[in-house]
């Protein structure tokens, strides 16, 4: 099965005081995969977590959205800045419809704006086609950007079962569906 063969995990107890939090670490062995792979996530934890109070920021610069891939929690805003002296827009689209379309006039910001529903939004710009980046709405914030060597490492973790997920915007729709389980216990092995 594919998650066997692509994939290889290992649980690390988080040294933090006596906490029962965990890290998990893993490796994306494949090294096709290793390549497309952009973010290693948890799917869904029962506890609701609270988006952060400061807003993520995505600057235009140089006709290029940074950073290419902002993961973000539920209910984040977002500052979209323009360190370009041209006027850019945020075309943003997802599941199919779009979400907002603003102008960002030259050296300015945008409003911020808030990503309320979990999914993946596209964003291009409608002046400068070449322009395009992610911002990956989230359940949690349990997610890692993995390493070149495809190592990544999520902390934090509190003791139960979760659904691993991978995305990467050069993800084949098998690759993207692909999942595999974890159990964490707490304490100390």
């Amino acid at each position: 099965m594919l998650r066997h063969t692509l994939i290889a995990v290992s649980l690390l107890v988080a040294a933090a005081g006596g906490a029962s939090a965990q890290s998990l670490t893993g490796k994306l062995e494949d090294p096709g995969l290793r390549r497309k792979v952009q973010l290693v996530y948890i799917e869904k934890v029962d506890a609701k977590v609270a988006a952060p109070k400061t807003p993520a920021v995505i600057t235009q610069h140089g006709n290029v959205y940074l950073p290419h891939v902002l993961p973000v929690v539920v209910g984040t805003q977002v500052v979209f800045k323009s360190e370009d002296p041209e006027l850019h827009n945020v075309f943003a689209r997802g599941d199919k419809k779009v979400l907002f379309n603003d102008a960002v006039l030259p050296k300015m910001q945008s409003a911020p704006k808030t990503f309320s529903e979990a999914g993946v939004v596209h964003l291009t710009c409608n002046v400068h086609k070449e322009m395009s980046a992610y911002v990956i709405v989230l359940q949690n914030n349990f997610f890692a950007v993995p390493e070149k060597d495809g190592t990544y490492t999520i902390s934090g973790l509190p003791p139960g079962t979760y659904t691993v997920r991978v995305w990467g915007e050069s993800l084949s729709p098998e690759q993207l569906q692909t999942t595999f389980q974890v159990k964490t216990t707490g304490g100390a092995s």
